[in-house]
């Protein structure tokens, strides 16, 4: 993993400027749902002061995710073509190697634009969530944080098959431009190859989620009985928050089978472009 941490040394700057917008960015849509809630209490109470602070988040959420998205794609196209051309000085690799690894290389920056935007937005999702969730009722608090240990378990079960998978996949597809080279034949038994294996990483990655989503949608399901039937007074704006901090909380626990994903894919790219 040193060369991602070498990208970051070298676009320091640049990245601080995109990854803060996308902080100030997941800022204000974690504090949808409480504003949300509050302005339905005060709604149905004939006050309009919540909807006011609504609707300046949803402004200032949007504006910032705009910034960033102006700003983001020169910095990741600049990244990429320096990777790719330092890579293609080597005299010692054969070209369809070289063809195969200069696309691979394009994942190492898909986690820079994508996999750190997406777990930005999760940190900043599960800690808002987890914290607004305990002021409102800690007992649901408590029986959604179980979620995490059952969600990192079902994950741990396949984690090493999947791995495996990616190698498989990654060796096989450096053998793409000798394949077509060797003529029809050998072109076809290449990408028959190539399908097996991609149906073999779906299909459990396909299991991983199946087990995930369950425990998701059990706990989201039992945390709505615990909040109505322990909670005194409770008001419609109260239930909505909730319920929305509780589902975007587990959704956000649902990045965890991405980040075993993601690390096995860039470990396994970064060996062979090293």
């Amino acid at each position: 993993m040193n060369k991602i941490f070498e990208i970051f040394k070298q676009y320091k700057k640049e990245l601080t400027w995109i990854y803060m917008f996308m902080l100030l960015t997941e800022l204000f849509i974690i504090s949808t749902p409480f504003l949300l809630g509050k302005s339905i209490d005060g709604l149905i109470n004939g006050s309009w002061f919540w909807l006011v602070f609504l609707g300046i988040s949803y402004f200032l959420s949007n504006f910032f995710n705009y910034k960033r998205m102006v700003y983001d794609t020169k910095v990741y196209t600049k990244i990429y073509n320096n990777i790719v051309f330092k890579f293609l000085k080597k005299e010692d690799v054969d070209t369809s190697t070289k063809i195969a690894r200069t696309d691979m290389a394009h994942e190492i920056v898909s986690v820079l634009e994508g996999y750190v935007h997406y777990y930005i937005a999760t940190i900043v999702t599960i800690i808002g969530s987890i914290g607004f969730i305990y002021s409102e009722n800690y007992k649901v608090g408590m029986l959604i944080s179980f979620a995490f240990i059952l969600i990192l378990g079902s994950v741990c079960i396949l984690y090493s098959k999947i791995k495996q998978a990616i190698t498989l996949r990654n060796t096989h597809f450096e053998k793409k431009g000798e394949s077509i080279h060797g003529g029809y034949e050998t072109s076809v038994s290449f990408f028959n190859r190539r399908r097996k294996l991609e149906i073999f990483e779906s299909t459990l990655q396909g299991k991983n989620w199946f087990l995930v989503g369950a425990i998701k949608n059990l706990f989201l399901f039992l945390s709505i009985i615990l909040l109505v039937t322990t909670t005194k007074n409770i008001t419609i704006g109260s239930v909505v928050t909730v319920y929305s901090y509780v589902n975007n909380f587990l959704i956000s626990l649902l990045s965890i089978p991405v980040a075993v994903e993601m690390y096995s894919r860039l470990s396994d790219i970064l060996k062979r472009i090293n």
